[in-house]
């Protein structure tokens, strides 16, 4: 049948350019590396959220596809499984796009970058030259944005301030002094008169048509003393979550760097430092007074139809009714510049994975805290909020404790202590 024998000599061709018969090979390599189950036949429904996404990660590089298109690619993988991935992507021969907020995988692998972040026209930018280019080419735009706007700004303050003058003269300032004759008084009225519609016409005919700048990221410093007792953790375990024992001291000021593969544990170790899980051993103490906040991976679940500005209000309110702090005291949602004035009266049910994000930090800087637990804190969050938020937790007098797999995220904090967790059993300290 010449049909059939064509539809097979295609069948081949295409075999061949997919070089099908090492697919199981790679797809075995993939999720060896990636650090997916190996399985076969295991449902995938019994695995955990992240074993599914490694899985189908592991399959879509072992098919050599002509083109990729990935959505954060780099979650839920650690630091080998981040390796591994880059490596594929910059063998890979075929076209790539990449939706990401992972800076070292930007870094590694994109040379042109399509931002879809505000603009002051509202159009996406596409920009070539790689990551630092990309980033130096926004930050020059952003300070003629701003520039731009605090210009017109002025202009327009300057107009409604002469108009305000112009029409005082009109009331008050043309009347001459007394005893002046009355033809001469009502012949400088029609000159004053002008003089307002004057100044009136270039307030009106005067536009401001640049968009005010998004917000940028501010973190009013909590006045922690410095070395003051916040955090100690003496011989803590989790069973099955956490292997061994930890022991660690965190004080007012200080840094540390939580690291380690999936499964070591470190998500639990945050929650147990932060009270949200009991220790099957051990125990966590936490200086009176002192607030420790935590900020989790996945963003909370809260009321559908409730806005972001309803969410902090209900949240600072459970915090004064517990005693935490006063009402006055709390950090104000727009203090922060996370959500602009529209984002904060979305309902949370219709905002962004990243605007919730956003919404999570908020919520954990509205108590001041004292110690802040940041767990995976680069997730759904742009590069530039991340560079905001390395430089904040780089500064701020409060205790910083970071869990994380980002890569470019441990470069800039390589000068903090660092606590490594495997899934050996050994006992775990604070590193310098």
């Amino acid at each position: 049948d010449p049909a059939a024998a064509d539809r097979y000599d295609a069948a081949l061709d295409a075999a061949t350019h997919l070089d099908a018969w090492d697919a199981e090979r790679r797809v075995d390599v993939a999720l060896e590396a990636l650090g997916a189950c190996t399985e076969r036949a295991r449902p995938l429904g019994t695995l955990s959220v992240g074993q599914r996404y490694r899985v189908r990660l592991a399959c879509l590089l072992g098919a050599r596809h002509d083109v990729l298109l990935l959505d954060e690619p780099t979650n839920h993988l650690d630091a080998g499984g981040l390796d591994f991935l880059t490596r594929s992507l910059r063998e890979h021969d075929g076209g790539l796009a990449v939706v990401s907020h992972d800076r070292a995988l930007l870094r590694d692998v994109a040379d042109r970058f399509l931002d879809l972040d505000p603009t002051r026209d509202g159009r996406p930018r596409l920009y070539a030259g790689g990551y630092d280019a990309w980033q130096e080419a926004r930050r020059r735009e952003r300070d003629r944005w701003e520039q731009e706007h605090e210009e017109q700004q002025d202009e327009h303050r300057r107009l409604r301030d002469a108009v305000s003058k112009a029409r005082d003269r009109l009331s008050t300032g043309w009347r001459p002094e007394k005893g002046t004759g009355k033809h001469q008084r009502q012949s400088r009225a029609p000159g004053v008169v002008q003089a307002l519609k004057r100044q009136q016409q270039a307030l009106e005919a005067h536009r401001i048509d640049v968009p005010q700048p998004p917000p940028v990221f501010r973190w009013p410093d909590p006045g922690v003393r410095r070395g003051a007792p916040l955090l100690r953790a003496h011989g803590l375990t989790v069973a099955g979550r956490l292997a061994d024992t930890v022991e660690l001291t965190v004080d007012g000021g200080d840094r540390l760097l939580i690291t380690g593969p999936n499964g070591a544990g470190k998500s639990t170790l945050l929650a147990a430092l932060a009270g949200a899980l009991s220790p099957t051993g051990g125990e966590v103490r936490t200086a009176a007074g002192a607030r420790v906040v935590r900020v989790t991976q996945e963003t909370a679940e809260w009321e559908p139809g409730l806005t972001a500005h309803e969410v902090h209000a209900r949240h600072v309110g459970r915090l004064a009714a517990r005693g935490v702090l006063r009402d006055a005291d709390a950090v104000p949602l727009g203090a922060l510049g996370l959500l602009d004035r529209e984002a904060a009266h979305t309902p949370v049910d219709r905002m962004s994975q990243g605007q919730r994000r956003r919404l999570d930090l908020a919520l954990a800087l509205a108590a001041r805290p004292g110690a802040l637990l940041l767990d995976e804190p680069t997730n759904h969050l742009s590069s530039a909020l991340v560079d905001a938020l390395t430089e904040a937790i780089r500064h701020t007098s409060a205790a910083v404790v970071v869990a994380t797999h980002d890569r470019q995220l441990l470069r800039d904090l390589a000068d903090w202590p660092r606590l490594e967790l495997d899934t050996s059993p050994e006992r775990r300290h604070t590193q310098p």
